[in-house]
């Protein structure tokens, strides 16, 4: 006896494309492959960025290195920071001081209890 309704693994087939059963069939082609191509592509494309980051910041440092050469500006160099201020006898008698404010900025709570 032939039926006219198709059996269901039929129809199954039927409705998968090529595409389902080869991922099917080998996932890491459909997943594993694209994501190692990503991260690989991905790092191609940001090398460059990269690059010209670190060249942007070298630029700086050489013009910040050239206006030092050019200008009276002497180096600070702790060692020497230290037994000038050792010489100068003030090492131990300084005391923390509140900088000055304007009188608009003074009471900066009692804004906000208002």
């Amino acid at each position: 006896m032939h039926s006219e309704i198709p059996s269901k693994t039929w129809v199954r087939k039927m409705r998968t494309s090529r595409m389902q059963r080869l991922a099917n069939k080998h996932p890491f082609l459909c997943v594993g492959l694209p994501f190692l191509l990503a991260v690989v592509g991905g790092s191609f494309v940001l090398l460059p960025a990269q690059q010209t980051k670190y060249e942007v910041q070298d630029r700086r440092q050489r013009m910040a290195s050239l206006e030092e050469l050019k200008g009276t500006k002497r180096k600070f160099n702790l060692q020497e920071e230290y037994f000038r201020m050792k010489t100068k006898g003030a090492w131990g008698e300084w005391e923390p001081k509140r900088v000055g404010r304007p009188p608009e900025e003074e009471p900066v709570f009692d804004r906000y209890d208002k």
